[in-house]
């Protein structure tokens, strides 16, 4: 027994070590494929919602949705009905651009597929517009900005997204400016999110707020590396760019997606909170 035991702990100690090379190396490939926008093979996301006011999980009426233990400011994935709690810990592995083509600049209109950016960058803005792009077809492409995180806290969620959208985009923005000034790849650094109180002139509102917590390149090199070789991964797919391909104006897009980011302004999924993409 006690043989075991000693065996164990050198194993352990030999998987505890880290190379700080190959961690070079990782944050070298890395900060260069973050230069690329493109998108990748179809995975399926999960999507991170934070509950507001208003959203459809917290009210007993709507059977189909409701999630029993569920607060305002709680995180919580929709499908499996899971709470989060108020307070993540995540590191972000991506931050991309990706539009949805819809039929027209309506709450309730029919969605048809995803752009990627490069692909949607072909076409002049809508008429009265920032930042819908329109089609020749008489469709509209809206933005959608995601970030790809790891959960520090909830590991067990695989390829989770935190999406923003309309108002949140600035938030997306300075969450991605705020990454780029600290480290030149954002996998090796752990932020804390929860929600936020935001306002204008005219009104408040309520989103995802983050805060910086650490460099894992201090705290923890194991799962710097493990970040650093996800998130690697990810930009890869990126550029073989093999899901969102060329696209047919006279037929529906091929890539799969939900409903969500036209159907319901506060939240981001619909009754599937997966979507099925190339990032």
């Amino acid at each position: 027994m006690e043989n075991k035991k000693a065996v164990s702990q050198v194993e352990t100690k030999e998987v505890a070590e880290v190379d700080d090379e190959e961690l070079l190396s990782l944050i070298n490939q890395n900060a260069k494929l973050q230069e690329k926008e493109s998108e990748g093979d179809s995975i399926k996301a999960s999507y991170i919602l934070l509950a507001k006011t208003g959203t459809k999980a917290l009210k007993k009426s709507q059977e189909d949705l409701f999630i029993a233990g569920l607060s305002v400011g709680d995180f919580f994935l929709r499908k499996e009905r899971v709470v989060l709690g108020d307070v993540l810990k995540v590191v972000p592995l991506a931050f991309i651009t990706l539009y949805d083509e819809v039929e027209n600049d309506t709450k309730d209109a029919k969605f048809f597929g995803v752009w990627n950016k490069e692909q949607a960058g072909q076409f002049d803005l809508a008429d009265g517009s920032y930042f819908n792009r329109q089609l020749p077809n008489g469709h509209i492409l809206k933005p959608k900005n995601w970030v790809m995180v790891e959960v520090l806290n909830h590991p067990e969620i695989e390829n989770a997204v935190i999406a923003f959208k309309s108002t949140g985009s600035r938030i997306w923005k300075k969450w991605k400016e705020d990454a780029k000034t600290r480290a030149s790849s954002s996998a090796t650094l752990v932020y804390e999110i929860k929600e936020e109180t935001y306002s204008n002139n005219d009104y408040e509102w309520t989103d995802v707020g983050f805060n910086y917590v650490e460099s894992l390149l201090e705290t923890d090199k194991m799962m710097a590396l493990h970040c650093l070789k996800k998130s690697n991964a990810l930009r890869e797919s990126y550029e073989r760019n093999t899901l969102i391909g060329n696209h047919d104006l006279n037929k529906t897009s091929k890539a799969t997606a939900t409903v969500a980011y036209i159907e319901d302004s506060s939240e981001v999924a619909d009754s599937d909170d997966t979507e099925e993409l190339g990032f």
